[in-house]
């Protein structure tokens, strides 16, 4: 049976769900490790070379990778990077957003390409499980919109500028971040958190939320210092015995209970 690889877990059953019975699927980054940050081993640049195609985020977010990925497409492994087939949002400096997965609809723009690359490289006809895979992602799209318009107002800072699709599809305001950039490699300064500590006590935050990636001790800071409390978001994690879906739908009610 032929491997599909996948970079990153919240992938994982979105692409299990196209492939269905025609290939295996692996994920490459554990669940639960950033994918900032990740180094490939040996045996992890052993699977890709025997892939049937790697399917990536892009961008750079699996930036320990990003030269394994180069070597793997030049030895003749087709890598499909989802962040080349949905439209992409633009950060501060131009600079393109790689966080495209946390907007079902942004990673639903992807499925129908992704169908075609998968069944062309494996030999199955994949056409018909990538338009269900994108109607389900559409459905899990309208429930997380149903859950934040129980909220009054949606105003965010996050750990990193990791919501930026997210907001923008559910009306949730990012006002700021921690770290701020889309990767956790980045650092904040001191200026940075005083200026994020009198933003978020002027629009009067209600939580800040952290991820994977966060200084622990920077985020307790500076709810401290705004008087709210610190709430962890799985932006990078599935839960136990679920895929995508649960892993976003918690990742909603997190940021739903948050804010009531």
């Amino acid at each position: 049976m032929p491997t599909v690889v996948v970079t990153y877990s919240a992938l994982e059953s979105v692409v299990a769900g196209i492939v269905g019975d025609s290939a295996r699927v692996v994920v490459l980054i554990p669940n639960g490790a950033d994918p900032h940050d990740f180094e490939p081993s040996a045996k992890d640049l052993e699977t890709m070379s025997s892939a049937a195609v790697v399917v990536a985020n892009g961008l750079d977010l699996e930036a320990g990778l990003v030269d394994a990925l180069d070597q793997t497409e030049a030895s003749g492994i087709p890598v499909f990077h989802i962040a080349d087939h949905v439209t992409l949002r633009k950060g501060t400096g131009d600079a393109d957003d790689p966080h495209v997965w946390l907007d079902p609809l942004t990673l639903a723009e992807a499925a129908p390409a992704l169908a075609q690359e998968i069944g062309g490289r494996i030999g199955s006809d994949l056409t018909s499980a990538g338009t269900e895979v994108a109607k389900s992602l559409g459905d899990l799209s309208a429930d997380i919109d149903a859950r934040i318009k129980t909220l009054e107002s949606c105003v965010i800072v996050t750990g990193h500028d990791s919501l930026g699709y997210f907001g923008a599809r559910y009306g949730c305001e990012v006002v700021g971040s921690i770290i701020p950039g889309f990767s956790t490699a980045a650092e904040a300064t001191a200026k940075d958190l005083t200026e994020l500590k009198t933003l978020a006590r002027a629009e009067g935050v209600k939580a800040i939320f952290t991820e994977l990636g966060t200084p622990t001790d920077v985020a307790d800071q500076l709810a401290r210092e705004v008087g709210v409390d610190v709430i962890e978001l799985a932006t990078h994690v599935v839960p136990a015995g679920g895929g995508y879906d649960e892993m976003m739908i918690a990742l909603t009610d997190s940021i739903v209970a948050g804010l009531s």
